[in-house]
């Protein structure tokens, strides 16, 4: 299977995948999106899970390896990253906008900073990780500098489609050569309906997939979509559902339904 795929649930019956699945559990506090803790298969565990794990393939995860994670909020895979490697830095508009600190989830919290052990129920190595504010558009890093990057169901928040492709574009710069880059986003499940942030297939393909001509796809792509009974059983953003223990694979505004998809990129030598 290629590491890029929309939303795979087949991924849970992997033994391997399953490890990094469980060892990241361990760093978050977000426990309804284990499948091992109550929860259900859920998109933003198979998102940090399949992230670890095709970074961990390429063999983007070892002791001499620095990360940049974008938009990154306060996913538990920073905090599993920081026990991982020799640095990473996760970086987001960190307290300078109001709907990413004050949403159910509060993602960017300012406090961040100062405090992320608050954010991580267990210790891990706080020196090998900072926490800075930076617009994913204009990254204030060097170019070639990162091993890895990550960001994950952020870019699509940067401000529409230009906007992502320039999130790509400047992941692509600050990586090595032969680095690689493991970004999420929303992806659109009927190819007819546009939405001005999320995309469907063809806009993946435009804006994503073709975004940085210095970059490409790790293994190719699988277009699959999760079985029917996770289409159906989709997740109304409009009710008090973000902690629910049902699936949460596929998410509808009552017009749009979206899930998550993955793409990996290595940077051309």
């Amino acid at each position: 299977m290629p590491l890029s795929e929309v939303v795979n649930v087949d991924r849970y019956n992997d033994e391997d995948w399953l490890c990094f699945h469980k060892d990241i559990e361990k760093y978050s506090i977000d426990k309804h999106v284990f499948i091992h803790t109550g929860g259900q298969v859920h998109r933003k565990g198979w998102e940090w899970t399949q992230a670890i794990y095709g970074l961990d393939r390429l063999g983007k995860l070892t002791p001499d390896s620095r990360g940049l994670g974008v938009g990154a909020g306060r996913e538990a895979i920073i905090f599993y990253l920081a026990d991982k490697v020799k640095e990473v830095v996760a970086t987001d508009l960190y307290g300078m906008n109001e709907e990413w600190v004050s949403n159910a989830g509060a993602e960017a919290p300012a406090d961040i900073i100062n405090d992320a052990k608050k954010y991580c129920p267990r210790e891990f190595n706080q020196s090998t990780v900072r926490f800075e504010i930076a617009d994913g558009t204009a990254l204030p890093y060097d170019s070639d500098v990162f091993d890895f990057c990550f960001s994950l169901s952020s870019i699509e928040h940067f401000g529409g489609h230009e906007a992502s492709r320039r999130a790509i574009q400047e992941m692509g710069r600050v990586l090595k050569p032969g680095g690689v880059a493991a970004v999420a986003t929303e992806y659109l499940l009927l190819p007819e309906l546009t939405h001005p942030e999320f995309f469907n297939k063809s806009e993946v393909e435009e804006f994503l997939i073709n975004a940085d001509p210095s970059l490409e796809l790790v293994d190719g792509f699988s277009w699959n979509l999760p079985p029917q009974e996770y289409l159906i059983d989709q997740h109304v953003i409009t009710t008090d559902a973000i902690h629910r223990r049902r699936r949460g694979v596929v998410v509808t505004d009552g017009y749009h339904q979206w899930t998550s998809v993955m793409l990996f990129y290595r940077k051309r030598v």
